[in-house]
């Protein structure tokens, strides 16, 4: 064999093995294991919950934060719902808020981290109620307020040339505080039959990030297609995963008026990922992209969270019927 058909002969295994390993980060998922439908258990309390953004799940208490509120967050105590107190403020004192981003809300040890304005703060609750600043940190330069997430205590990830001013081909920017390093990962997917430049393209495959810190792992959920992807803390593509169960394609993705809102918020544990579809279905996965289960509720919810403690899921809906409810149902996997 001459050398200009070995160089081709080479190319052409080099180029198999390419595709092998991409055909293994990309799967098709037609069905779940298992589908439960679900009656929910409803829980009447008190104050409204007249404006919900997010909720998270802290001490054996649901934090419901509401910007619209004079006080921020309204607090419930677990498992009957009741509430204990109100607290958290804006203005311009040290344990106040300015313009505090909801979806940026994570759990610390210590308590939470949550976006305020381009500045994250970490925040220790009192035994009284009360916040307290612990320290504060400057992450990205920009308003990062779209696709911002905390994935340790120096390192963080957020949409690149999304109303940031900026333009780039990849997707998030990450930056490592500790090492002074700033990164861009991950090309666009291409799931249309038009390309998209700037912000129309970001809006487009908008999604919605989670991390779970002790597998160092990133998965986003897009919201107007029934697609994720899995990626390591380095910026590394692990896995992507289109989810082919009706409905799964929006025909309409250039017209945000007919657009079907697929994927909202996920909920990430050690084990599990579940995230919210078409407003009342919470599809779980785990951290390899397999599917675990989907529940199909009975009534609809805008936010949500996982207690490990329970075993239970608590939810909360937007609708004006349902200002003094909190939802749960008991895991079944």
């Amino acid at each position: 064999m001459n050398r200009t058909n070995l160089f081709i002969l080479l190319i052409f295994l080099i180029g198999l093995a390419a595709c092998h390993v991409e055909d293994k980060k990309t799967s098709n998922v037609t069905k779940f294991p298992e589908k439960k439908e679900i009656k929910v258990t409803v829980i009447k309390t008190a104050p409204e919950i007249l404006a919900p953004e997010e909720m998270i799940i802290m001490n054996d208490q649901i934090w419901v934060f509401q910007s619209k509120k004079e006080r921020l967050f309204d607090v419930f105590e677990l498992p009957d719902c009741k509430h204990i107190f109100s607290t958290g403020r804006k203005g311009q004192g040290p344990n106040d808020f300015i313009f505090p981003i909801g979806r940026t809300l994570q759990i610390h040890h210590t308590g939470f981290t949550i976006l305020d304005a381009n500045v994250l703060k970490f925040i220790t609750p009192q035994p009284d109620g009360s916040l307290e600043v612990t320290h504060t940190v400057k992450t990205f330069d920009h308003l990062a307020v779209n696709g911002f997430i905390r994935l340790d205590d120096s390192l963080y990830c957020a949409f690149t040339g999304c109303a940031t001013g900026s333009t780039s081909d990849c997707e998030y920017q990450m930056i490592d505080l500790a090492r002074k390093k700033t990164i861009e990962f991950s090309s666009y997917p291409n799931l249309t039959t038009k390309e998209y430049e700037g912000d129309q393209r970001c809006q487009i495959y908008y999604k919605h990030l989670t991390a779970i810190q002790g597998k160092r792992k990133i998965a986003a959920f897009y919201s107007f297609f029934k697609f994720f992807r899995i990626y390591s803390y380095d910026g590394v593509l692990e896995q992507e995963v289109h989810v082919k169960i009706p409905p799964y394609q929006s025909d309409n993705v250039e017209n945000w008026k007919k657009r079907m809102i697929f994927y909202g918020r996920p909920v990430s544990t050690e084990k599990y990922i579940y995230v919210p579809c078409m407003g009342n279905e919470i599809q779980v996965w785990d951290w390899e992209g397999n599917p675990v289960i989907q529940y199909t509720l009975d009534q609809t919810f805008i936010t949500f969270d996982v207690c490990e403690n329970t075993n239970r899921i608590f939810l909360i809906s937007a609708k004006e019927d349902d200002h003094d409810k909190i939802f749960s149902f008991d895991l079944m996997h």
